[in-house]
């Protein structure tokens, strides 16, 4: 198995954890890959950190250096997906403050070789579980699908999936068929894992989950997403602080640019129910 990956990493003042997260990816078992960076101009020492691990591992770490700040993580992803070479197999996306387990890219690989070798003329998307985990890596939950009550059914429906997404970025693999159809995310698109899982879905693609966590999901205070703990107290802070109609508000802007035929009572029904379920799932 001689597979090429290109593991994507996008930064931002990320000093604090990137060595660690870095790390973890020079010990993986599976190890034909190669980290491509790109800095937000990170006002911390990010860009030295990453600087030193270039010298260090030129042969697995190239640092796209080149002064431009994209905005935000979504874009900066989006940019490193529209500034790598076509000598790769499939793709990766890394966040900075996450630890990889040892055997990540292993066990992802092992899924997208057995989904392409059935369907190898397909888009094809392999996530995986998360352990979420406190600023020092300590178990907050053994699994992020529980901890967030997150359902697996989503995954192969695009209506559902448009309204809930349940694949987290630095989870992802893609093979090169649904990279090529991800390079463009809109403006409207809440983040760019939830555009490429609807991607995937239009185009008649494949998404498949892996029953197994790869990363510890670091909680702290400088998440741009993060993983919130699902119930009935969750949902009232967010109506009390009016986050709850602006979150949804967004949601259905994105689900209107990924043209999903699916009317607009139906969509805020549909979220209704998807809430009540999650309250009320044990």
């Amino acid at each position: 198995m001689n597979k090429k990956i290109y593991i994507l990493l996008a930064t931002y003042n990320g000093e604090k954890f990137i060595g660690e997260q870095i790390d973890s990816l020079l010990n993986q078992t599976y190890q034909n890959w190669k980290l491509i960076i790109h800095d937000d101009n990170s006002k911390d020492n990010t860009i030295k950190l990453i600087k030193e691990y270039e010298d260090k591992h030129p042969n697995k770490i190239k640092f796209i250096n080149d002064g431009i700040s994209t905005g935000g993580a979504k874009q900066n992803f989006t940019y490193l997906l529209n500034n790598i070479d076509n000598n790769y197999d499939y793709i990766m996306f890394c966040d900075q403050d996450d630890v990889w387990m040892k055997e990540k890219i292993e066990i992802t690989l092992n899924k997208m070789l057995e989904v392409e070798a059935k369907c190898i003329r397909k888009p094809i998307l392999i996530h995986t579980d998360l352990k979420v985990v406190d600023d020092q890596l300590n178990i907050i939950s053994n699994s992020m699908f529980k901890y967030q009550k997150l359902n697996l059914n989503n995954q192969d429906n695009i209506e559902r999936i448009s309204i809930e997404n349940i694949v987290t970025g630095c989870t992802m693999m893609l093979n090169k068929k649904l990279v090529m159809l991800s390079k463009t995310i809109p403006e409207e698109a809440i983040m760019h894992d939830w555009w490429i899982a609807i991607t995937t879905l239009k185009c008649n693609g494949i998404i498949e989950f892996v029953d197994n966590s790869t990363i510890l999901y670091r909680q702290h205070e400088l998440n741009t997403i993060g993983s919130k703990k699902i119930n009935l107290i969750f949902y009232v802070k967010k109506i009390i602080n009016f986050n709850f109609f602006t979150e949804y508000r967004k949601i259905y802007k994105q689900y209107v640019m990924a043209e999903v035929r699916l009317n607009k009572y139906k969509f805020f029904i549909l979220k209704f129910i998807f809430i009540i379920n999650k309250i009320f799932k044990k």
